[in-house]
């Protein structure tokens, strides 16, 4: 009797201090229906390392490097798995949805981090990378930025690195949830719904998410394939097409060059301007949101172009192309390299076929500008986006108006068809303050450090906005605080920062 008194004793000793710590999640289940779900996820992490296993195995033949890619796949199913045994699922309200979007791709991040160290174990420096380098890495990769640790030593890694991380970013360009939701989920409910919301999307391209999900990745694969043909019939290389053609319609920018696409011109490839002409026009794919090519997709062209977001990207394009053109001296490789370079920063691509760094500062804020303002709203492009740039340009006007108008009246911001209340305009303008508030308390970090304005808001908006172009200042010498500064500012921009916040503060919560 006295042996079950002692353990029924500690057994309430250990309930009471689990209500403690933990009585914000109670009510509703948020912790345990959040790790449920966590888990599900990272067995499909389990399933992405193999494919690099695979690569490693059967085009590398490399068994150690098999082991740098098995080790963490094994480790994410065995997390996965007890997570699915230990926890219930529950309701999954929206607030639970956003704070398991944040902590998943936390969590993608450190476990994709373990090939990149497990090869530096093993080969040192050459193929390898630091835990934190590494972490800097896969959060590069699957927010779909292009930042990378790995400097001049790209063209001598293994295809099975180099494939890890175009994967990486062909998978967050779209969302690791997404994923899930495509693959593994079948009925559509407030589950799903939240879920497709908490990575930052709203439009559907059918009435069912699910559905929907799938279309997504039926289009985002069919333009990857388009270009990876393109690419090969003008002579790039079969992996490169491959690699190339997954991190442009991603809007990553990781390359297996380490000059980029400028390689390409560098080293006098015969097509090297085709390919870059061929590369801007999915970069641009890449940029509109998914419900405007299931529009093209379906024959509704009219409907594409009359779309605000559309025609702001080419409007954009446009101006900030002649802009650099001029500055850089009206030549024909002025539009050639101004083009590129406004549709890599605007879409948040990354690729690059001019050294940005020895540009002036003015053609630096042209395209910092860009990067902050970002792509289309549901598509692989991050930032502010643009529809959000537009409500805030035509609130200036509406405000105008609204001022000169009776209290009385209801005035209401019409932007192509939609029209926007004064709670929406008000939730898009404090978005874009905290935005900037980010982007600037991430530059000041890099000017504490040394760094000029121009090249620290230069970076950090390329990291917040999961670009990719660099000045230089990201590499593998900067100090570890710098580098923790990037992962935040890639972590927090893709997930649209209230997520990152929402992970930080539920602990805290009382309900």
């Amino acid at each position: 009797m006295a042996k079950w008194t002692v353990w029924n004793t500690l057994k309430g000793e250990v309930e009471s201090l689990h209500k403690k710590f933990h009585t914000y999640h109670l009510p509703y289940g948020l912790l345990s229906t959040v790790l449920y779900y966590t888990g599900i996820l990272l067995i499909i992490m389990a399933l992405l390392l193999l494919i690099p296993a695979l690569t490693a195995y059967v085009i590398d033949g490399d068994n150690i490097l098999v082991i740098c890619f098995v080790t963490p796949a094994l480790i994410s199913f065995a997390l996965g798995a007890c997570m699915l045994i230990l926890y219930e699922k529950g309701e999954l309200y929206l607030g639970a949805a956003i704070t398991l979007a944040a902590l998943v791709w936390l969590l993608f991040a450190l476990i994709g981090a373990i090939p990149f160290w497990m090869a530096r174990h093993y080969y040192g420096e050459a193929w390898g990378l630091t835990f934190l380098e590494g972490v800097f890495e896969a959060m590069s990769g699957f927010t779909a930025t292009g930042l990378t640790m790995y400097g001049d030593r790209v063209v001598d890694l293994p295809r099975s690195i180099l494939f890890w991380r175009s994967l990486t970013q062909w998978v967050g360009g779209v969302g690791v949830i997404v994923l899930f939701l495509s693959v593994l989920v079948v009925r559509t409910g407030s589950i799903t719904s939240n879920l497709y919301m908490a990575e930052g999307r709203s439009h559907r391209l059918v009435p069912s998410v699910v559905r929907t999900t799938r279309r997504i990745w039926a289009i985002y694969a069919g333009y990857t394939a388009i270009l990876v043909i393109i690419l090969f019939g003008l002579g790039m290389p079969f992996f490169d097409s491959v690699n190339h053609s997954m991190t442009a319609l991603a809007t990553g920018g990781f390359s297996v060059q380490n000059q980029s696409i400028m390689t390409y011109a560098i080293e006098g490839h015969a097509n090297a301007l085709l390919i870059e002409m061929a590369i801007i026009p999915f970069m641009l794919i890449g940029g509109i949101s998914f419900a405007m090519h299931h529009q093209l997709v379906l024959g509704n062209i009219k409907h594409f172009f009359g779309n605000v977001e559309v025609r702001a990207i080419f409007m954009i394009t446009i101006l900030a192309t002649v802009i650099l053109a001029i500055s850089l001296g009206l030549t024909f490789d002025s539009f050639r390299y101004g083009s590129f370079q406004t549709v890599t920063a605007l879409t948040g691509t990354g690729f690059n076929t001019a050294d940005v760094s020895l540009w002036t500062d003015f053609q630096k804020f042209i395209l910092t500008i860009l990067m902050i303002f970002g792509g289309g709203y549901g598509s692989t492009a991050s930032a502010l986006k643009l529809i959000r740039v537009a409500i805030l340009f035509y609130a200036i006007f509406w405000l105008v108006q609204d001022y000169l108008l009776p209290k009385s009246v209801v005035h209401l911001l019409k932007l192509g068809k939609s029209l926007y209340t004064h709670e929406q305009i008000m939730n898009v303008a404090i978005y874009a303050v905290l935005y900037i508030a980010v982007l600037v308390l991430g530059a000041l970090v890099f000017m504490a450090g040394g760094a000029t304005a121009a090249d620290s808001l230069f970076e950090v908006a390329s990291a917040e906005g999961n670009v990719g172009l660099s000045v230089g200042l990201t590499n593998a010498g900067m100090p570890w605080w710098e580098k923790v500064t990037l992962i935040i500012q890639m972590w927090a921009g893709r997930l649209e920062i209230f997520p990152v916040l929402v992970l930080i503060t539920s602990p805290f919560k009382k309900y």
